[in-house]
């Protein structure tokens, strides 16, 4: 079998990545996820990779662009559009839980623990055992080199071996605040619902950056920011369609559900994908329904209620 490399030339290590119910061969460039082999793309899975190594530390995006596309300039949206396709791979959406966590502006990481399972190779090319602490081999041990990470632990490299350092609960606390600024003033939602209506993607980077929750009601009927953002298709027709998709895009990296359903029962997907508003062939309602598409077909969480409703009494 051919050395399996990374997009920057680099040998891949002969490890597996087990985390929640998946599994990352690293040596043969496969994903599992609840024991069925997941088809991803290249820089998905270098993404995935990165963030195993960051061993549950937050990643800042620079440091995943320079990693994943060394010496090249690529587009604003690639890497989001990376951690959408993993996400998707992951299944996160479905999750109590998700294993990939976002702080918006800065970068992402794991919020699931992780272990590795390590094989070196003897000097005749065959697989050896590691050793315990003690010295002594552990021929018991069905998987050589396991190694099980905390919430938060660390991975560094030294020597070519993957060292596992635990992270204390102090510790994470200091480096989650330190990761992320906090807001001289609150958000308020008439300053969002003004940003989104501009397409103003930056000032809502900003506003996640402080904290501002996507998910926060922005109208009595229970509309939050994504349903917002899509009904733009109704009330401005004109509107720069390429831009609201970056929008939706960057709220939902920012944390906002598509699940989320307003007193009548719509999803932002329901609202984008009906005549009324963007349509079904809006480049918007077509990136929702991507992204809501399991196994070709679509998540019922993803459908308004009465969709639901209707479909069952079929």
């Amino acid at each position: 079998m051919a050395e399996a490399r990374t997009s920057d030339g680099h040998r891949l290590c002969r490890r597996r990545w087990s985390f929640a119910d998946c599994m990352f061969d690293e040596a043969n460039w496969a994903l599992t996820v609840g024991g069925h082999r997941i088809p991803v793309e290249l820089k998905p899975l270098e993404l995935l990779r990165e963030l195993l190594l960051g061993g549950g530390n937050l990643v800042s995006k620079e440091d995943l662009l320079d990693a994943i596309w060394p010496d090249v300039m690529v587009v604003e949206a690639s890497l989001p559009t990376a951690v959408r396709k993993l996400r998707l791979a992951l299944k996160d959406d479905q999750r109590r839980t998700p294993i990939i966590e976002t702080v918006p502006r800065i970068g992402y990481r794991l919020a699931v623990p992780v272990e590795v399972e390590e094989v070196a190779l003897s000097a005749d090319g065959g697989p050896s055992l590691h050793n315990n602490d003690d010295g002594r081999a552990n021929p018991a041990d069905p998987i050589p080199g396991r190694r099980r990470m905390g919430l938060r632990g660390a991975v560094a490299m030294a020597g070519g071996l993957t060292i596992v350092v635990g992270a204390t609960a102090m510790t994470l606390a200091s480096s989650r605040e330190a990761a992320v600024p906090k807001a001289a003033l609150a958000v308020s939602q008439q300053e969002a619902m003004s940003a989104i209506r501009r397409l103003d993607i930056a000032s809502i980077e900003r506003m996640l950056a402080a904290g501002w929750d996507p998910n926060a009601e922005m109208r009595a009927e229970g509309n939050r920011a994504l349903h917002y953002a899509v009904e733009m298709c109704e009330w401005n027709p004109g509107h720069d369609r390429d831009r609201l998709v970056l929008m939706v895009r960057t709220l939902h990296e920012g944390g906002g559900r598509l699940e989320q359903r307003n007193v009548w029962g719509d999803t932002p997907y329901s609202i984008a994908n009906s005549p009324r508003y963007c349509g079904p062939d809006h480049p918007v309602t077509r990136s929702m329904r991507a992204t809501c598409t399991d196994h070709g077909r679509l998540r019922d969480a993803c459908l308004a209620s009465y969709e639901i409703a209707r479909r069952d009494r079929r």
